[in-house]
């Protein structure tokens, strides 16, 4: 948890700092999915002004709060359809993220959930951050390997089998290309990013965790190194503006 937590911090971090070369001020952010409220905190630490997160879980909500981030409860989806209790927002939101959230949707539904959250707020909202793992990752292409060779532990895990939500979809910049215009977004920007820290790999990657922790730590250097320089990363961060 704590090498998630920092990973989730870093990345919130970046995220920021990549956003505000779109938005110098940004402010009225909703996190939808907000888990713990990392990234929250990484937001009011940095100075963005009225924070709120959204979740389904009681516990993730009850943490935000604890935290004096405002926090509400999220119903479970409607088939295609999320509903947002607005009403309970404290503002009407300007950004909305999505961050590690649309690749828990069902696939044949992905598309009209995340039109149906946008369509909810407009006209206020103004820009989406999407963060969704990419099937380029180098990461993700090491676990396919292993799995064509037998060993799918890794694979599962990037999957998260056995854990509820799973994950339904990967992605690839050509599909969010195709996914952004079909909900009303245009695409602004992306950038990658590694979804672990590299020191820490065996905390999170629990096939590894019978191998000496000195080799899996210089996998996990190697590995960080060479998505970096060879741009395959195992995850993605898309800016996009509402279309008008």
């Amino acid at each position: 948890m704590e090498s998630l937590r920092a990973t989730r911090e870093r990345q919130g971090r970046r995220i920021l700092e990549r956003l505000r070369r779109h938005i110098p001020e940004p402010s009225r952010l909703l996190d939808f999915g907000a888990g713990r409220g990392w990234f929250l905190e990484s937001c009011r630490q940095a100075g963005v002004r009225e924070l709120a997160g959204a979740d389904i879980s009681e516990l993730s909500v009850g943490l935000m709060r604890e935290a004096g981030i405002p926090a509400v409860r999220l119903p479970l989806p409607e088939g295609d359809r999320w509903p947002l209790p607005l009403e309970s927002l404290p503002f009407r939101p300007r950004i909305l993220t999505l961050l590690d959230v649309v690749e828990h949707f069902p696939g044949p539904h992905l598309a009209d959930m995340v039109q149906h959250l946008v369509t909810q707020l407009a006209p206020e909202l103004e820009w989406v951050v999407l963060k969704v793992p990419v099937a380029s990752g180098l990461l993700y292409r090491t676990s396919r390997m292993m799995a064509a060779l037998g060993p799918t532990q890794l694979l599962e895990q990037l999957y998260q089998c056995g854990t509820f939500p799973p994950h339904e979809s990967y992605f690839t910049r050509r599909s969010m290309a195709a996914l952004l215009p079909r909900v009303g977004l245009e695409w602004v920007d992306a950038f990658g990013d590694l979804d672990f820290e590299p020191g820490s790999l065996a905390e999170r990657a629990h096939a590894l965790r019978r191998v000496p922790r000195p080799l899996v730590t210089l996998a996990g250097n190697s590995l960080g190194m060479m998505a970096t320089a060879l741009g395959m990363q195992d995850s993605c961060i898309f800016i996009a503006r509402r279309a008008s």
